[in-house]
């Protein structure tokens, strides 16, 4: 039986071609993966796939067309709108506003059709069900996400790059759960990574450029060459436009002294000793939900209770009259978090309302802010905010999109780019005014293979040249930089190598 079949689809937006004259059929027990270039179109077809927006041309016929419950499940959760107050980035490590944001068990509760026991304890659930929404880690999230999706009995999975910050063994447990999505009737299409299609897949679909490059089942798709090969994508001249020599003197860019972090009961960091000193590069690895995030956010200026504790930034104590921007101007960050307050897409919370009703346009409402603009906002730490820049730093702006290959990107709105671009566009940001210590938190989240090693090359080049601080993140062990030669492990909140 024909569940889906794709006609001719096409979209266009702002006279820039999406998607050029798709087309495919899917059958009952077939299970698709989507995958291709960053930009290629991956995401604006599983959303068409998925009944949130609507072609320009062509049209998707499904077997059962008007009663057929749709999900797409967004690569970044975002629980952000289920607050009654006002959400901010820093909300995740304030005290004082957490309890406002519902539990996992009252999320559930309001938008579950089904009794939830077996999903939460199929996706390890149990010990988050009275958690606050809003101090998730990025794994716990996607849990979560994906129970919700369950509980609301979708016949349509589309799942955006789901692996995504994600530890092994989440991984391998997500790749289990897709296979069950899959037994249990549940039609999936996987928007997903050349190096991560499920095996539970039947057929893979790949985009370049907005066409198919190619549509085979899975035993006959073979990876292409491009993201096999190992050839240097980085120019050497590149380091002649590395920036400008930091200022900052310093002996140690962070010391740390019995830190402990709680939230009411929930102990997150316990008794943390940690010493980072001046051109070092660090990798901090550990599995979702290990204190990662909030032990990045005592550095980044982004968690007051760093002023409970003896911490010492670039050699000066927390609390003795520097000011969060002291500590961010001498600091170049990027993480997931910080990814959503830049976000162009629908919000996960407005993905499980579009689900149930007609297509939407292909743009939402969101402030216009240029890739350019976003880059050069780097160098003042305002979420998207350039003012005041001067003509040389935009040009150093530019310089830096140039090396990450995004320079054609300058003058288009973020929210059109996708989200690997954006991704880019951030990291930009991050290096732009060649910070005193970098903290890149899964900076590679979204970047196919080639912009990934691009990436680490460049990382690797500034670390070299600068003696650059650095502070690195990652799930994916091929993903950390070659110039990483100390390593802290967190577990549960304490250090265990």
């Amino acid at each position: 039986m024909k569940w889906i079949e794709a006609k001719n689809i096409t979209v266009i937006a702002e006279d820039k071609m999406i998607l050029d004259d798709i087309s495919f059929s899917l059958y009952k027990g077939d299970a698709l993966a989507i995958v291709g270039p960053s930009g290629s179109g991956k995401t604006t077809l599983g959303k068409i796939i998925a009944g949130q927006w609507a072609s320009s041309s062509g049209q998707l016929v499904l077997a059962e067309q008007n009663t057929t419950k749709r999900l797409f499940i967004s690569q970044q959760h975002d629980f952000r709108y289920l607050s009654s107050t006002r959400s901010y980035y820093q909300q995740r490590y304030d005290s004082n506003v957490a309890d406002d944001s519902p539990t996992v068990a009252q999320l559930f509760e309001k938008t579950a059709t089904q009794d939830f026991s077996e999903w939460v304890k199929l996706l390890k659930l149990e010990q988050l069900l009275t958690s606050r929404l809003t101090l998730l880690s990025n794994g716990e999230g996607k849990r979560v996400q994906l129970a919700q999706a369950l509980l609301q009995k979708t016949e349509v999975l589309v799942l955006d790059n789901p692996f995504i910050g994600l530890d092994p063994p989440s991984r391998q447990l997500l790749h289990e759960i897709i296979q069950q999505f899959i037994t249990r009737g549940i039609l999936v299409v996987v928007i997903t990574s050349y190096s991560e299609i499920p095996h539970s897949i039947t057929q893979v679909l790949e985009l370049e450029s907005g066409k198919v490059k190619q549509f085979v089942e899975r035993e006959e798709f073979s990876v292409p060459l491009a993201q096999q090969e190992n050839q240097p994508v980085i120019n050497p001249d590149v380091l002649d436009l590395l920036g400008f020599p930091e200022e900052a003197e310093f002996e140690y860019a962070v010391r740390m002294k019995n830190v402990t972090v709680n939230y009411g009961d929930k102990v997150i960091l316990d008794r943390i000793n940690w010493e980072v000193k001046k051109g070092e590069q660090w990798a901090l690895i550990g599995h979702n939900g290990a204190g990662k995030s909030t032990l990045l956010s005592l550095i980044n200026g982004d968690n007051p209770q760093a002023y409970n504790n003896e911490i010492y930034l670039f050699d000066q104590r927390r609390g003795s009259g520097e000011s969060i921007w002291d500590i961010k101007r001498k600091v170049g960050y990027i993480s997931p978090e910080l990814h959503i307050y830049f976000q162009r897409d629908v919000s996960h919370t407005e993905a499980v309302a579009l689900s149930s009703g007609e297509p939407s346009p292909i743009k939402f409402s969101q402030a216009r802010i240029t890739c350019e603009n976003v880059v050069t906002s780097g160098f003042n730490d305002q979420v998207g905010s350039s003012q005041g820049v001067t003509p040389m730093q935009r040009k150093q702006a530019l310089r830096w999109m140039d090396v990450l290959q995004i320079k054609s990107l300058s003058g288009q709105n973020m929210y059109d780019a996708s989200l690997g671009e954006q991704r880019l566009v951030l990291l930009a940001r991050a290096l732009v005014k060649n910070p005193a210590l970098l903290i890149l938190d899964e900076p590679c989240q979204g970047l196919d293979a080639e912009q990934t090693k691009r990436f680490t090359e460049v990382v690797d080049a500034v670390c070299g040249h600068f003696n650059k601080t650095l502070i690195y993140i990652s799930h994916y062990k091929q993903d950390i930089p070659k110039c990483v030669t100390k390593v802290l492990m967190l577990e549960k909140g304490r250090i265990v190598g």
